[in-house]
């Protein structure tokens, strides 16, 4: 099992699951219209990427992180091999959400395992919240506490 990490507002947490932000924004791996949910492989990776979208350290209050449980089987990995040659400029290529959404209409897989632009080595993963298997995996998501050390900002 895979262990996964999502940070989100307090305000947002009933909704931390829903899709909603990337459809309505898109993202890297998505347009918007597609619904998805973004998760991290481990928490410090999931802190970083909150304090890397960061525009007033401000804000670095009320925040709850959520972990789930994945079936290692149930992701499709996406190795740096796979990936165009700008898959991690900023900001986002088109090739990289028409992968995504490509991945997202197959159903061939609950999550797509992708490289981390800030750090390429560690993986984020992307969920497909429209694959069937979504809700037993939600089932697993449990709420834990989380401050940020005032040294990172």
């Amino acid at each position: 099992m895979i262990t996964l990490y999502r940070i989100v507002k307090e305000k947002w947490e009933e909704s931390a699951f829903d899709g909603e932000g990337s459809r309505l924004y898109g993202g890297r791996w998505n347009s918007i219209g597609r619904s998805a949910v973004y998760v991290a492989a481990s928490e410090s990776l999931a802190i970083l990427e909150i304090l890397v979208h960061l525009k007033n350290t401000k804000v670095l209050e009320n925040y709850v992180l959520f972990t789930l449980k994945l079936d290692e089987a149930d992701a499709l990995v996406l190795e740096n091999d796979d990936l165009p040659d700008n898959w991690n400029e900023e900001p986002a290529p088109l090739q990289t959400a028409e992968i995504g959404d490509q991945w997202l209409s197959s159903y061939s897989s609950l999550a797509l395992a992708i490289p981390s632009v800030i750090v390429p080595r560690e993986q984020n993963y992307v969920l497909n919240t429209k694959h069937p298997g979504y809700p037993k995996l939600i089932k697993t998501a449990k709420k834990h506490e989380i401050s940020f050390d005032t040294r990172l900002l």
